[in-house]
């Protein structure tokens, strides 16, 4: 049989016996865009752990107002928190960039955890970085500019997906993720394609120059990365910056 080898990172930071005793339950399945994984207080059926694509939850008020309040990719995966807590997912689940992800069964999911000291540490580091990473998303909100977020949020959205060159994005999407109106976007976003480091369309972002959005990006890009290094440093994400 040949070596299972997930690209995602919860998967990936579990032990060679862990993963292949879970590995009959996880089944690969498309993510196409639009695709609404959970409504608001949906039980948590399955755990989804992305290999490309990246997932947006959103937060709906009880106005019916909403507001996507972060991102997914194959860094973490949906559910796997509250599938061993309440059960019940808080937030709308929606494909924003589409891809692959293994899902789970949350009962299955929910009896690996219990039996395995290494996933259960596994799943806790996750939940680490993921704090870390809450805290410096908001630190940056209010500290840094929008031009630097632009660039940082691209680079992000480019790495979570699974490293597609050309991104899904739509211009919604950037501006309640940055917090700014549309038009903002739009003159951020043309702004970057005249300095020749992206290609903007409506509905679609095109990195041309990597290299050139990290010197423009903020120093949250920096600090992500070196917290993916440190409690994730054998995902993709933290090899590949190691």
């Amino acid at each position: 049989m040949a070596q299972f080898a997930p690209d995602n990172a919860l998967l990936r930071s579990l032990s060679k016996k862990d993963l292949e005793e879970l590995r009959p339950h996880l089944e690969l399945i498309d993510l196409t865009v639009g695709q609404v994984l959970y409504e608001m207080e949906d039980p948590i059926n399955w755990v989804y752990l992305p290999e490309v694509g990246l997932l947006s939850l959103i937060t709906v008020m009880v106005s019916g107002a909403a507001l996507e309040t972060s991102i997914v990719g194959r860094e973490g995966g949906v559910g796997f928190i509250e599938a061993l807590g309440s059960g019940v997912m808080y937030s709308r689940v929606i494909v924003q960039i589409p891809g692959k992800a293994y899902r789970v069964r949350a009962v299955a999911y929910r009896r690996a955890f219990d039996d395995s000291p290494a996933m259960r540490k596994a799943v806790h580091r996750q939940l680490e970085l993921l704090q870390a990473e809450s805290r410096q998303a908001i630190a940056c909100h209010g500290l840094h500019k929008v031009k630097e977020r632009f660039n940082r949020w691209l680079l992000e959205c480019q790495d979570l997906s699974g490293g597609l060159d050309d991104m899904p994005l739509k211009q919604e999407f950037l501006a309640v993720m940055l917090g700014v109106s549309r038009t903002a976007i739009t003159r951020i976003a043309m702004g970057a394609q005249r300095q020749g480091l992206i290609r903007y369309a409506r509905g679609s972002v095109k990195i041309l120059d990597r290299k050139g959005l990290e010197r423009g990006a903020c120093e949250c890009r920096a600090s992500v990365q070196h917290l993916r290094r440190q409690l994730e440093p054998d995902s993709v994400l933290g090899r590949a910056l190691a």
